[in-house]
């Protein structure tokens, strides 16, 4: 392949304009040739001669190649170092090293925009085994305490109540009231449709309990975990999600978020569309997250939605995710126990990736990077030394 048509290849994937055809040919060439020196030169003439705050999707593609790129080396030494990111435009700095860079784009053809933004490469990877994925899977715990394991069937539970695949649906509101909990495990999501017809979906290792009919001047659930909402509008009755002992929201129709782990540092509500407020004190707009914490709340007037609503989407979304982060999404959604051989590295990701992917398929993307694991039985996810 000549450079110019090397350099068409490249500018065309730089710009998310290849077609598919076109990034095969360029991933099976970067494989073929990882030394190739002529790379480096042309990446290092894309990022001097694009003006990426003009481009929005070319700054997307700088910061991607700056984290691939951004290497040094002290001299005399062996072994590469970690250095954070710098966050706004720069000018990249290669090692000779150019396989490294082959690897990292080819890397990023094959498993999407997936970045590590500090890179270690001192040790080799150790192919991990194979978990798959988390799916449809619940347990419906009936007002009577009896149970019902839910997962991807067609089915009718009882009188007013049927299994739709991975959704649960009440089809009308019944005249006793009782309270029903849809409960997921680790490595598992539902959605449920309520009585009034607001649409839930649960993520991995979350809870949603609510009654069979909603009377009398609200709405009113609880939840742990993680959940997102759609809820119809009814002014005569407000809708209320209450969050453990430590908060609530309160909404009259609107899309929102509740993240509302309890290993995570706070509970952070995210609006989508509507209005809403949280523990009495502050009324979101669209676009803007409440982080609840120690009994005070800060205000994100731009949120990440992309990032938010990722695991609703099928998607894991590491943007600004530390090592840990990222680490607690795949313990949850692959039902894994991580451990660590060493304090927790200090490394940040960015990008996405399905989350329809076996385990393998992902640890294999972090382990070209130099995250290094060893799975032992019981699901247990060894974080190894760097």
């Amino acid at each position: 392949m000549n450079n110019e048509h090397l350099k068409y290849l490249l500018d065309q994937w730089l710009e998310k304009k290849s077609t598919a055809a076109e990034e095969n040919e360029l991933a099976a060439y970067l494989e073929q040739h990882p030394d190739n020196e002529v790379l480096p030169e042309l990446l290092q003439h894309f990022l001097d001669n694009t003006a990426p705050d003009n481009v929005p999707s070319l700054k997307d593609r700088e910061r991607r190649l700056s984290a691939i790129l951004q290497m040094d080396k002290t001299a005399n030494s062996e072994q590469s170092i970690i250095r954070p990111m710098t966050p706004t435009p720069l000018r990249v700095t290669f090692l000779r090293r150019w396989g490294w860079i082959a690897a990292s784009v080819l890397l990023l053809l094959a498993t999407g925009t997936f970045v590590l933004r500090s890179l270690n490469t001192s040790h080799p990877a150790q192919p991990p085994q194979d978990i798959t994925p988390g799916g449809n899977k619940a347990i419906l715990t009936l007002g009577d305490g009896s149970t019902v394991t839910l997962d991807s069937a067609n089915r009718l539970i009882r009188q007013g109540i049927r299994q739709t695949g991975g959704q649960l649906v009440y089809d009308a509101q019944s005249t006793a009231i009782s309270y029903n909990t849809l409960t997921t495990p680790r490595g598992g999501q539902f959605q449920v449709r309520l009585p009034d017809g607001t649409m839930v979906w649960l993520n991995a290792a979350s809870s949603l309990r609510y009654p069979t009919t909603f009377t009398g001047g609200e709405r009113r659930v609880e939840i742990s975990g993680e959940a997102y909402f759609e809820v119809v509008k009814d002014p005569r009755q407000p809708f209320k999600v209450k969050i453990g002992e430590q908060g609530e929201v309160e909404v009259l129709g609107t899309h929102f978020n509740v993240d509302a782990y309890p290993d995570e540092s706070s509970i952070n509500t995210t609006l989508l569309e509507g209005a809403v407020r949280v523990n009495n004190k502050v009324v979101l707009k669209p676009g803007q997250q409440a982080q609840a914490a120690n009994n005070s709340i800060k205000t994100i007037n731009n949120a990440n939605i992309a990032k938010v609503m990722a695991w609703k989407n099928g998607l894991f979304n590491f943007e600004d995710a530390s090592l840990r982060e990222v680490m607690q999404q795949l313990a949850r959604w692959y039902d894994l126990q991580i451990v660590y051989e060493q304090n927790v590295p200090d490394m940040y990701f960015e990008g996405e990736m399905s989350r329809d992917m076996n385990l393998s398929q992902v640890l294999d993307g972090l382990q070209k990077t130099g995250v290094r694991f060893r799975i032992e039985a019981g699901k247990r996810l060894v974080v190894l030394k760097q």
